[in-house]
C-alpha cells in the first residue's frame, strides 16, 4: 500500500514508482516544502530535525521529521504532522518508508532542471554535471513558477538549459513561452 501525504496531514491514495512498491511496505510520499535532502555520508537519524532547522525549515510544534530509506545515495528529510505519523505507526509499524518527489531522478545528463509542479509546491533539481540545487517551494499557480524560475535564472543559466517537467503539459506550454527548450517526462 502506499499513501500521499500532504504538508496538512489529510492522506489518500496515490500510486508510485514500482521501485518504492513492496508488498511488506507502506511507502508514504510526503508532499511538504519542508523537505531536503542529505548525503547519505553525513547523516544521522538523530539529527533529522536539527538538518530541517538548519535549513530554516525547522519542525513546528505540531509537525515531526521523517526521513527517506537512508541506504540510499541521499535522504530526503521531510516535516509531517506528528498526529499523522503517530497513527501511521500504530496501524503499520515499522513498515512505514517515507519518500519524496525530491528524490525523484530525472533521465537527462549533464546540464537541465527537472521540475514537478503538484498540490501548490515546486520541486527543482538543477544539475550542471551534477547535483547544484534541490529545494521545494511553495508555489500556488503559473505566476508563481515562472517568477521563482525568474530568481533562478540570476544564478542559474536556465534559459539555456533544458527543462524538463514531469506531470503538467499546461504548465510545459506556458513555460515554452519563456524557455527555449521545455520536455515533458
Amino acid at each position: 500500500m502506499s499513501i500521499r501525504l500532504r504538508s496538512g496531514g489529510h492522506s489518500f491514495p496515490k500510486e508510485l514508482p514500482a521501485e518504492y512498491a513492496a508488498a511488506d511496505r507502506v511507502v508514504c510520499s510526503v508532499l511538504t516544502h519542508k523537505t531536503l535532502l542529505v548525503p547519505t555520508e553525513v547523516f544521522e537519524r538523530e539529527s533529522a530535525p536539527n538538518y530541517l532547522a538548519l535549513a530554516g525549515l525547522g519542525c513546528a510544534e505540531t509537525e515531526c521529521a521523517v526521513y527517506s530509506d537512508p541506504q540510499r545515495q541521499q535522504i530526503a528529510v521531510m516535516a509531517v504532522d506528528k498526529e499523522c505519523r503517530r497513527q501511521l505507526a500504530e496501524t503499520a509499524g515499522d513498515r512505514v518508508t517515507f519518500t519524496s518527489p525530491l528524490l525523484f531522478q530525472p533521465k537527462f545528463a549533464g546540464q537541465g532542471a527537472w521540475l514537478i509542479h503538484t498540490d501548490g509546491l515546486l520541486y527543482i533539481k538543477i544539475y550542471d554535471n551534477v547535483l547544484r540545487l534541490a529545494e521545494v517551494v511553495r508555489a500556488q499557480g503559473t505566476a508563481d513558477v515562472l517568477y521563482y524560475l525568474g530568481r533562478l535564472d540570476r544564478t542559474f543559466p536556465l534559459k539555456t538549459y533544458p527543462l524538463c517537467l514531469s506531470g503538467s503539459d499546461t504548465l510545459a506550454r506556458q513555460l515554452r513561452k519563456y524557455f527555449r527548450d521545455v520536455r515533458c517526462e
